[in-house]
């Protein structure tokens, strides 16, 4: 094992001390990035997996914005405005018109084949005052959607859990890598 002993002037210490702190600052955002990098894709994993997206435009518009060595903060986000109501659950209220509330518990439910002589789907009446979207299926009719005027959202979304669970986990592994 060898010893070496080191002395600096003042100055050069305080000039090994800046570009030592230019790496650390650089390696900190770095790995900041690369954490947030994980944690969407853990967001749009979890989109799948409660989400039946019928277009892949929900997914794509989670973004990350990067770390820089100045602001040292990395964020996930998205920018689709009904995302808000599925992160915090509440109710939603009809600006025109009504809400189609759906009946069933997953979209793949309802997806059937269409037969030529049988109409997709009606508005109906209840008995109790209500409006629904029904269809004919065989001699019964299946109820798809009641019309409302406010619904309640439960949360769904997870963005904020998830983004806080994947940089409490990934951040000191991924920081010591990149350190090295």
């Amino acid at each position: 094992m060898a010893i070496i002993k080191l002395e600096l002037s003042s100055s050069d210490n305080d000039k090994l001390m800046t570009l030592c702190e230019k790496d650390v600052l650089f390696t900190a955002a770095k790995s900041l990035t690369q954490t947030a990098q994980k944690a969407q894709e853990q967001i749009q994993q979890h989109l799948h997996s409660t989400f039946v997206l019928r277009k892949p435009n929900f997914e794509k518009s989670i973004k990350v914005r990067p770390a820089t060595k100045e602001t040292l903060q990395a964020s996930v986000y998205t920018m689709a405005g009904f995302a808000t109501l599925q992160q915090t659950g509440g109710r939603r209220i009809a600006k025109t018109g009504r809400l189609a509330i759906p009946q069933y518990d997953d979209l793949r439910e309802i997806k059937a084949v269409r037969k030529t002589n049988q109409p997709e789907s009606f508005l109906m009446n209840l008995k109790s005052g209500g409006l629904v979207i029904a269809r004919r299926k065989n001699k019964d009719i299946e109820i798809l959607y009641h019309i409302k005027n406010v619904a309640l959202v439960p949360k769904r979304l997870q963005m904020l859990e998830i983004g806080t669970e994947t940089a409490q986990k990934e951040f000191p592994r991924i920081f010591s890598k990149n350190l090295q």
